[in-house]
Formats: C-alpha cells, structure tokens, sequence
C-alpha cells in the first residue's frame, strides 16, 4: 500500500467501482487478460480497485463478460497532472525544478545525531565523526559506515560498540556504552589499617592485602582492628602495607521517612510561551524568545518535512512552556501510607544498594501532618574501613597481594 501511494504520484493509476451482481468474476477474467487488479474491495453490488491507467480500458471487456458497469472514481499520476495543469507551464516546471534539487540534495549528509550515549559526551562523539569526513553538507556514498563506526570507538575509551546508519540526509550514530563495574581503588601513597566502621558479627573476609587479626564469626564493635597493615613475611621482617579488605557482617540499620500529608505541588496552567526553531541545510533559525521560561514544564516535538515521499535537509521544532500554579493536595491515610512505602522504598535502592537485608521491622504513625515510617533491618553488610596509621616500620608501596 505504501508503494501505491508513492508510485501514484508519478506512475499512472485509475481508481474504479465496477457494479453487478456477480463483482468477483471480474478478478478472474482480467487475470485472464493479463491484468492486475490492486487492493479490490467488494462491498454488496459494489467492488473498489485500482489499476494501471493503461489496463483500464482493457478491463472493459471482461466487465462487460461479467455483465458489470465500470465507473472511474480517481485518477492518478504525472501525465494525469500535467494535462489538468496544461496551461500552467512555469508551475509544472517548477515542480520539476524542485524535485530536481530535492534529488540533488539528497545525495549530502545534512543531519548528525548520535543516540545511546549517556557518559561520554556527545560532542566526544561527533568530533570523531568529523575527523572521518562525517559532517552536514558531505556526499553522502563517500561514507563507509564501518570505518567510520571503528574510528569513533577507537577515540572514545567510553564506548563498547557503534553503529552508524545512514538513511536518506540523515547519519544515525548508534552506541553503546562501556559498562563499568565497581572497582577496587587503590590509593598506595600511605599505610592504612582496616578497622569496622560498625558494630556486627563477621560472616565473611576476603583480605586483599595485610594481615588479617579477626576471623569469621567473630564479634567486633566500632574501630575494632579487623586487617592490619603491619605484615610479617617468612623471614619475620614486618613491613607496613596498605590493607585492602571486603569484610561482610551481619548487623542493624535504619531509615526513617516522611510523607506530608498535605502538599503542594505545581501543575500546568496553559500553554505561556511558543518557541519555534527551523533548521535548514545545517542552519538554524529560531523565532520567538523563551526569555523568562527557565524552569518552566515544557514539552518539544520536531519533525523533518517532506517533497512527496523524499526527506528534505529541513526539519521543524516547537517548543511549548507552560504556565504553572500551585494546588494544594491532601490526602488520606491510605494514599499517606502508599506514599511513605513509596518513598522508603526509594531509599533502600540507594542506601542499600551493596547490602543483603536479612530481616526487616516497620513502625508507623502519624505526627505534625506527616506519614512517619521508621524501618529497623538486620542485614549484611561491608564494615571494612580504613584508618590511617604513623609507625616507625618500613613503609612498602606495592600493589602486590600478600
């Protein structure tokens, strides 16, 4: 259907509705004759369809085999065009004049965008892409995607991979990102000790450097010694390290949240302000002033236009910012409690990110106009600290493991 609704324009078609009582039969006697009948619809006596304008006139005689009155309902087409507008020469030549230049156009690169990128820099990534002739106004079968797409992940420690789609004056820069994990630091300019930043029952010890003086299932309390950075090697010379250590044990933690109950919140009152920008061939151009719109909701659309079915280097942006009032919003106890354990959630995806909760106990109450919850947890969690030490023993700075 897309393909007949962009070759009408310019291949000639004629839109018909044959009328009988036997419609159908007319689909197999133009097969007979060589014709293609597209997209035929019957609907009671009544069946819509649409053929070349030259098969028309031969679909005559199996309409009148198959005792069916043929109507033309639409014609389309150049030659269709041309004829209506005869008399208009310097229109039609225009047309052509413009069409020409559209075709010409779209042989150029006139739009850059890069999309998946979050860390590194967009403008990281359009710089490399420059480098390789990648730029608004180049030709665009000069470009070979895959050089292209090495270069720019080649520049960009940041990015995993690339992918560069050119479709029509538009080049897509497609990436992924590096995905980092967390990683121990090593900060080798002092000796440190790891001693517990809280209080709990050790349940597990991966000692990276120093000497570990605790073991698992030990008890220990805030600023206890748990890897010390005083090593012993087999000749019993003692050398001072920087202890590194992941120490996971089980203790308590809380949160506490509040939810008002009563709160005012802003909301969209119109529309205050339009600011509209066309970008042509590269150039913007922008009317209207968004002065005095800063923090304001907003919302944006941008579309590119269109010559029939080619994508012009033209795009089209607006820029809606909206007035806004305040509304006071009460709620009630059920909607209050939602919301706290909306919140307190929230907090346990931050704060406890790196711990397993054990256990979990919640109070709840109603103080001040707020929706209190205090949640008390047992859990596991990595105590280890560091602590800087002063000693008189040699200081070694390696990264080596013990």
């Amino acid at each position: 259907m897309i393909f007949i609704m962009a070759t009408r324009k310019f291949v000639d078609y004629v839109d018909f509705v044959a009328e009988g009582a036997f419609c159908e039969r007319l689909l197999t006697l133009a097969a007979g004759e060589g014709i293609n009948i597209i997209n035929p619809r019957k609907k009671g006596y009544q069946m819509t369809g649409t053929v070349f304008a030259g098969d028309y006139k031969k679909l005559r005689k199996p309409a009148k085999t198959a005792g069916l009155r043929l109507k033309i309902v639409k014609k389309h087409g150049i030659s269709f065009f041309l004829k209506r507008n005869r008399k208009k020469i310097g229109f039609a030549a225009g047309t052509v004049g413009v069409m020409l230049i559209v075709l010409a156009l779209n042989m150029f690169i006139w739009k850059v965008n890069v999309i998946g990128n979050e860390k590194v820099p967009t403008q990281d990534i359009i710089a490399a892409a420059e480098e390789k002739g990648l730029t608004p106004g180049s030709l665009r079968k000069k470009h070979v995607a895959r050089e292209i797409s090495w270069h720019i992940l080649n520049q960009n420690d940041g990015l995993a991979w690339v992918t560069v789609n050119i479709q029509g004056c538009v080049a897509n820069i497609v990436v992924t990102e590096v995905n980092e994990e967390t990683e121990m630091k090593y900060d080798d300019d002092k000796p440190v000790n790891i001693v517990a930043s809280k209080y709990g029952v050790i349940r597990s010890m991966d000692v990276f450097d120093g000497q570990d003086v605790v073991k698992v299932g030990d008890a220990v309390m805030k600023g206890d010694l748990l890897v010390s950075a005083v090593y012993e090697d087999r000749y019993n010379k003692l050398t001072l390290k920087h202890a590194r250590a992941k120490v996971m044990a089980e203790t308590d933690y809380s949160i506490t949240v509040e939810f008002p109950m009563e709160q005012v919140i802003p909301e969209k009152n119109g529309i205050k302000k339009e600011v509209g920008e066309i970008s042509v061939l590269g150039l913007k151009i922008k009317y209207g002033s968004d002065k005095n719109c800063e923090g304001l909701p907003f919302e944006t659309d941008e579309k590119d236009l269109y010559f029939f079915w080619l994508k012009l280097p033209i795009s089209v942006k607006n820029t809606r910012y909206f007035a806004v009032k305040e509304k006071t919003i009460t709620y009630n106890m059920e909607q209050s409690k939602s919301g706290a354990y909306g919140l307190l959630e929230e907090k346990e995806k931050i704060e406890m990110a790196d711990m397993e909760i054990i256990s979990k106990k919640v109070e709840e109450k109603v103080k001040d106009g707020k929706y209190i919850l205090k949640a008390d947890y047992i859990c596991l969690m990595d105590i280890a600290e560091e602590q800087d030490i002063l000693s008189d023993i040699p200081w070694e700075n390696t990264d080596d493991m013990s």
